[in-house]
């Protein structure tokens, strides 16, 4: 596998250090205006996904602390609209994969009938043979 470009390289730490700052910002704004802080919020208030804030340390770290302090955090509904990335992606990918199988089905059940029609061609092509032999 061919390295990333250096130009590449600093573009994605730049990307994830404005991604980190949102982060920081969003979790500071939590904590100021008395709202309940978890990943999700702090993900929606700075418009990155949860899973970015989980794989960040520093990040994770502060936000279990914040969260610790301020009791218990109100559980995610159970049918969220799709304000995080994570989630809106998960459901994507999951339509996706659903429209993938059906497509595949409909294949399958259309190559078993051929299948079918194939082998019964097959044996009546034996059966003449057969009586053609015999003679």
């Amino acid at each position: 596998m061919t390295p990333m470009p250096e130009h590449l390289r600093q573009a994605t730490r730049a990307r994830t250090q404005e991604a980190e700052k949102r982060a920081r910002t969003a979790l500071t704004e939590l904590v100021k205006a008395g709202k309940p802080v978890s990943f999700t919020a702090v993900a929606r208030q700075a418009g990155v996904s949860t899973d970015f804030l989980y794989r960040s340390p520093e990040l994770r770290t502060r936000i279990e602390r914040h969260r610790a302090k301020g009791g218990p955090v109100p559980a995610a509904p159970a049918d969220p609209t799709g304000d995080s990335s994570t989630s809106a992606a998960v459901r994507a990918l999951s339509a996706r994969l659903a429209r993938q199988q059906q497509t595949h089905r409909e294949e399958v059940a259309r190559l078993r009938k051929a299948l079918e029609v194939a082998q019964g061609e097959n044996l009546a092509l034996r059966r003449r043979l057969a009586r053609y032999e015999t003679d």
